[in-house]
């Protein structure tokens, strides 16, 4: 009587075995989803980090030359300037003399340069009706162009 029980039991067991590992594999798929899925939202994460810094960044530039702009009203012409930002800080900039149109942009680029990755683009330009407009803007990792316009009277 022991004989005939004895392999009904191991042939319960081989099948709880092979189910076991079914369910760990099922397990596995379902860990590695949420793992790729939290990585998904990491690179999300930093990506929208990295736009925002750009855009406080570009912020504080705006405010500083429109700032330049003001203290220099009666010369406020001579600050239109296209400028891209390359591989090379810009020298030049000198804070002690007065304020100069030439030696404010020469800053202001520097400050560009700092704050913004290369290639990426500064311009000032007249706006009509005493207005003036500052565009920056930069290429995120993605390839994809991103211009904000300030429009200020100086």
């Amino acid at each position: 009587m022991n004989i005939s029980i004895e392999p009904r039991h191991l042939a319960c067991q081989s099948r709880q075995r092979g189910f076991s590992l079914i369910e760990i594999l099922i397990a596995m798929l379902i860990l590695a989803v949420g793992v790729l899925g939290i990585a998904a939202l990491q690179f999300k994460g930093l990506q929208f980090s990295t736009d925002s810094h750009f855009r406080s960044q570009i912020s504080t530039l705006a405010a500083d030359i429109s700032d330049r702009m003001r203290i220099n009203r009666a010369n406020a012409v001579s600050y239109i300037a296209n400028y891209t930002v390359t591989t090379t800080r810009p020298t030049g900039c000198n804070e002690v003399t007065g304020a100069t149109a030439a030696n404010d942009l020469l800053c202001w680029r520097a400050q560009v340069f700092d704050a913004l990755p290369p290639t990426s683009t500064a311009n000032i330009t007249a706006a009509g009706g005493g207005l003036y407009a500052v565009t920056l803007g930069w290429t995120d990792r993605e390839n994809a162009v991103h211009n904000i316009v300030y429009t200020f009277q100086p």
